[in-house]
């Protein structure tokens, strides 16, 4: 039985473990999977003493103090001032811990990311440990994938995940499957309720999905779809490539970079997964997304600075960028460096100096990611 890491953070009290407990102890797993739950400064001790009955229940759940969060880190090499308080950047502390317990994969969710009582959670999402899936493989005119058509939501109209580009949006696609043998690195669990869309999609057309109407699918080598932190699989190898990049970084005329840092490490490492021959699955298994509470028009306004970046930098990502390495560190390596020169590059309103400065702050900080993770992989 191969084992698994489930990775999240939180600063409330909410009882999102007692369901992935019952599902795993339904299904046979408990004993194969490890839990990483990384509070900050805002989360409350009831928490801490929510995780020591499920350790004497025999479920090895590990809630580190920041104590032990700094100390862990200065161990492993990565600098703790690297990683911010408040934010959900701490959850590479998470990542960091499951990639030295040498689970097999990984499971990344939210605080607020529910699993089903009728789904094995674990199973669904080890097929990132296949090596051999005989499977169509989804290719799209466009070269992106609109993952939210997998989904019935409760009134009629389109809507796109967090991170899709607006360039990409709204066209005729015609959709192409190919048989293929794939290996599976990455598996993007879906929601229902609450879907996981920007702040503009929320405060012009919000939508709630309904059902799940699949089937999974696999996307071939030139299609490309966001993949977020919530709900997602991915083999431990690929956490070289899955840094979740640091936010709340001003730029000009008061806008900032936010909102974002998972999408950033999804499309980072999807890049890496494809230079290496790995396949993404978007399906199964699907969560209740019962979403905390937020402010839209806020949301909207700290998500613009990213967006708009994102429209200029993902064409060059996913058809230019051409990436070099035998493993995840070295491929991700190769790409910090590759992003250093091409925002170099890129000209428009917003690629000052202070955007250009950002991304070679966050290739800095990819580089250091790489080595340490180079190292605790062995």
């Amino acid at each position: 039985m191969p084992e698994a890491a489930l990775v999240l953070t939180t600063i409330f009290e909410r009882p999102i473990l007692d369901f992935y407990f019952n599902n795993f102890a339904k299904y046979g797993h408990l004993e194969s999977v490890k839990v990483f739950l990384i509070p900050d400064r805002k989360t409350p001790s009831s928490v801490f003493t929510k995780c020591k009955e499920f350790d004497r229940q025999g479920w090895r759940v590990f809630c580190p103090t920041i104590e032990e969060q700094e100390s862990f880190l200065r161990q492993v090499g990565f600098p703790p001032h690297l990683i911010p308080y408040d934010s959900d950047n701490r959850r590479n502390i998470g990542f960091l811990m499951a990639l030295e317990s040498a689970a097999d994969f990984v499971l990344s969710i939210d605080d607020d990311n529910f699993c089903r009582p009728d789904e094995d959670f674990f199973a669904a999402h080890s097929i990132v440990l296949q090596d051999k899936f005989e499977t169509p493989a989804l290719s799209t005119d466009s070269g992106w994938y609109n993952l939210c058509d997998l989904l019935q939501f409760n009134q009629t109209g389109t809507t796109y995940p967090r991170g899709f580009p607006y360039f990409a949006r709204h066209r005729q696609d015609n959709l192409v499957d190919n048989p293929v043998t794939a290996s599976i690195h990455m598996n993007a669990g879906l929601w229902l309720r609450d879907p996981d869309v920007d702040g503009i999609s929320w405060l012009v057309n919000p939508m709630l999905g309904e059902s799940f109407k699949g089937p999974s699918v696999v996307l071939a080598q030139d299609t490309w779809t966001p993949v977020n932190t919530q709900n997602t699989a991915l083999r431990t190898d690929v956490i070289a490539s899955y840094y979740f990049v640091r936010m709340n970084y001003p730029l000009m005329g008061g806008m900032d970079i936010d909102r974002y840092g998972d999408i950033f490490s999804g499309y980072y490492a999807q890049a890496c997964m494809r230079h290496l021959g790995g396949s993404l699955r978007i399906g199964t298994p699907v969560v209740e997304h019962n979403r905390n509470s937020h402010n839209y028009l806020h949301d909207a306004i700290r998500e613009m600075g990213c967006i708009t970046v994102l429209e200029d930098l993902l064409p060059w990502l996913t058809r230019e960028a051409k990436l070099e390495g035998n493993s995840y560190p070295e491929t991700y390596i190769s790409l910090s460096y590759l992003l250093e020169e091409a925002v170099e590059k890129l000209r428009g309103k917003f690629w000052n100096d202070a955007t250009r400065g950002y991304f070679h702050q966050t290739a800095y900080h990819m580089r250091k990611w790489a080595e340490v993770c180079a190292t605790l992989r062995g």
